[in-house]
């Protein structure tokens, strides 16, 4: 063995040595970070949670690992055959550093087979793209640092490693163990991740005690609204009807972890009469984190199904989590559910505070919903309130669950203290939620129906029934249901028997539920020349362009994330 003394040292790692070695490994890092960009992406959309990170990653359907095994094999081998090839050339031509030269030939594949690779996954489009949080610029910074430091460390071990084994082909081949790098990303980047969280727990636990002491010292009202389902859509239906006559700051989008609820209470300030909390969970104790930060006033359940039920692993797990709202009211504080679910009515009764019921159906409750029209242009009701009070109501939401949620929404504003009247303007200025049964404006003479955001056993009803309110031939794009633990499979065998008698051609997106639900739509009595499939979205889309014609109502039902493609 050869000590690496302070001479051996200087030899080996030359100032020149030293600046080619940072040089490569910046290189790395930067290709590696583009090469990462899906499992970046993916690592955002599952939360942060390692468990799901994996089980994507694990997936047998998730092809990303044996394109990565791919692109290794191929630089790999080329490496060898380039530096082969060309280092006894160079050694011949340069006289000095030919050969320490000619080791570095190989990684013109390396680089040549990388960038082939990012281009081939830059092509495929995200369907929900990278959100540029600060978080997400930390961590890829950790992330490009890290895989510099790893390739320059390497780079320097494998240069020992020839200096002490004093093999010649070692000496030229050595850097093509770099090539294995790509296969080990993921993992990399859940080790930046966790470098990382540390600091990350501290910035959340700093932003979360400033929300929770402004949200103290403020006197505005605070609402919490939770459930399986129409949380946002329920949310921006009371925040335009409460706008009439107050000034409201409501959580933006499907904010609602509590970094977002923070993150929505950093524009609060003394004009605010009204702040709207939407309250998300995936597991037991979410919403009890949610309600102690916000402490609302007024609780609402929108209802409850097996929604998530994959992370709760029950529905009556489901129904506790959804309960922890009501549980943690500030003093006095007053409950909503909605009239048109049995959940939601069943939590009503384990409720001892006061509280209201509001739906289309019901004799006991605040408000409710009569001579409701649905065509493809809107709705037209009546709204009845219990104080013998009604008003006529139009609104561009299609759908008898969207009267539902306007009924729960008003319910909370009539309490507040809005009259009927300023209830109804507020109802007319509504505008559809984007991606939830949302008219998409085309050229064509074609109906489009974007259903696409997180599609449920409850919003597949509501769907086929503004399907059916539609003239023409209908098409339906689908890649099914999720998240439903055990009982996705028949959920969507379930779900293609109801596609069966409400459409008339269904295009079935990805791998995920295709056998269910191509098994349900056969079994529904669906002609077999009419199901067909695609393996992604873009592919969807190609062959719906092939068949569609003018009339035809097309219906894009769910749409799943990137850490299920």
């Amino acid at each position: 063995m050869y000590p690496l003394s302070v001479e051996n040292f200087s030899q080996l790692f030359t100032p020149w040595q030293i600046v080619t070695y940072a040089s490569v490994s910046v290189l790395n890092a930067v290709l590696l970070f583009l090469a990462s960009m899906k499992f970046i992406l993916v690592l955002q959309q599952c939360g942060y949670k390692g468990k799901r990170y994996f089980k994507w990653l694990s997936n047998k359907d998730t092809p990303y690992l044996s394109r990565l095994m791919l692109l290794c094999l191929l630089a790999f081998l080329f490496f060898c055959v380039l530096n082969t090839c060309f280092s006894p050339l160079m050694g011949r031509l340069f006289e000095t550093g030919g050969k320490t030269a000619g080791s570095y030939i190989g990684f013109a594949s390396y680089i040549l087979f990388a960038v082939l690779y990012i281009n081939t996954e830059k092509s495929v489009n995200a369907k929900v793209p990278l959100k540029k949080t600060k978080r997400i610029v930390r961590l890829c910074i950790t992330y490009c640092l890290l895989l510099a430091v790893i390739t320059f460390g390497l780079i320097v071990l494998l240069t020992y490693l020839a200096f002490l084994l004093k093999n010649e082909l070692f000496a030229h081949l050595r850097f093509a163990l770099i090539c294995g790098m790509p296969m080990l990303l993921p993992y990399m980047l859940f080790l930046a991740y966790a470098i990382n969280e540390p600091f990350e727990r501290l910035i959340r636990k700093r932003y979360l005690r400033i929300a929770v002491n402004k949200l103290k010292e403020s006197k505005v009202i605070k609402i919490g609204i939770t459930g399986s389902y129409a949380k946002t859509s329920v949310k921006e239906i009371l925040k335009t009807i409460l706008s009439q006559k107050y000034r409201v700051l409501a959580t933006p989008a499907s904010y609602n972890t509590p970094l977002g609820i923070a993150l929505a209470v950093k524009n609060l300030d003394s004009t605010h009469d009204i702040f709207i909390a939407e309250m998300g969970a995936r597991s037991q104790g979410d919403i009890k984190e949610l309600a102690q930060m916000v402490k609302p006033e007024y609780g609402v359940l929108t209802g409850v199904n097996n929604q998530h039920l994959e992370t709760f692993g029950s529905i009556e797990i489901t129904k506790d989590t959804k309960f922890e709202l009501f549980e943690n009211l500030s003093a006095n504080g007053v409950g909503f559910f909605s009239a048109d679910n049995v959940g939601a009515r069943e939590l009503m009764q384990r409720f001892g505070g006061e509280k209201y019921l509001a739906g289309i159906d019901g004799e006991d409750n605040l408000v409710t919903a009569s001579d409701i029209v649905t065509d493809t242009r809107g709705t037209t009701f009546a709204l009845n309130f219990s104080n013998g009070k009604s008003v006529k109501c139009n609104t561009v939401l299609l759908g008898k669950h969207s009267i539902s949620n306007i009924c729960l929404a008003s319910a909370v504003a009539f309490k507040i203290g809005l009259t009927p009247k300023e209830i109804a303007t507020g109802i007319n200025r509504l505008q559809s939620v984007g991606h939830r049964l949302e008219l998409m404006p085309n050229n064509k003479n074609i109906v489009i129906i974007d259903d696409s955001y997180n599609s449920n056993v409850d919003g597949i009803n509501a769907a086929m029934e503004v399907l059916d309110t539609f003239k023409g031939r209908k098409i339906v794009l689908t890649p099914g249901l999720v998240e439903l633990g055990k009982m996705e499979n028949m959920a969507n065998f379930e779900f293609g028997r109801t596609l069966a008698s409400h459409a008339d051609l269904v295009i079935v997106i990805g791998r995920h539920n295709a056998e269910m639900l191509i098994k349900g739509l056969l079994d529904g009595g669906m002609p077999r020349d009419n199901i067909k499939f695609a393996k992604s979205l873009n592919r969807g889309n190609a062959l719906l362009n092939e068949i569609m014609m003018e009339g035809d109502v097309v219906l894009f039902e769910n749409d799943l994330p990137d850490n299920y493609n």
